[in-house]
């Protein structure tokens, strides 16, 4: 029985290890600042609040529904790493062409806008692009924090709770390459 346990964990980690491969074909991506108030509230849209919550990890940023939000350090502010399987089991935080994100109570990160690969706008914090976690399965849990060592919470203020996280500068426009398609993700 404790064999079977251990081949289930182990296939569980294998899938999540896949679905974040990486892929060497190529997109441009365009990031643009949308700038973002800690002292807005509401939702422009749904799903396009950015709210901060106490977790295990302290005071992180969280979706609309208390969803802990991580970024994946291959990721910058103008280049998307997560395609493809990959943005399945770590779904980006957007919100609709044309709305910008909104600051809930407590969030001090600079929210901004990436353009991912598939023309959908994905919702950045301090230069990080958020992610939710497929296996975090209701609000407060973490996770996906340290997974594979590349997928970090980020905090209300916009810091990585990764030791070697760097976010890129907050460009209002900028160009560059970007993975697209196939595993995504950089594993």
């Amino acid at each position: 029985m404790r064999l079977v346990r251990i081949l289930a964990v182990t296939f569980a980690f294998a899938l999540v290890l896949a679905a974040c491969g990486s892929s060497n074909s190529k997109t441009t991506s365009t990031a643009t600042t949308t700038g973002s108030s800690a002292t807005t509230t509401g939702s422009a849209a749904s799903g396009a609040t950015v709210n901060a919550a106490q977790t295990p990890l302290g005071m992180v940023l969280v979706d609309s529904q208390g969803r802990t939000l991580y970024h994946f350090t291959p990721d910058t502010a103008t280049t998307i790493a997560c395609t493809g399987t990959c943005a399945t089991t770590w779904p980006p935080l957007t919100v609709p062409s044309g709305q910008k994100p909104q600051a809930g109570s407590g969030v001090t990160a600079a929210l901004t806008v990436v353009s991912r690969p598939d023309g959908t706008q994905q919702i950045a914090a301090n230069g990080y692009p958020l992610y939710m976690y497929s296996g975090d399965t209701k609000a407060g849990d973490t996770h996906g924090q340290g997974v594979g060592g590349k997928w970090f919470a980020v905090m209300a203020t916009g810091v990585s709770t990764g030791a070697a996280a760097t976010p890129t500068t907050h460009a209002t426009t900028a160009t560059t390459a970007a993975s697209s398609g196939g595993m995504g993700g950089g594993y």
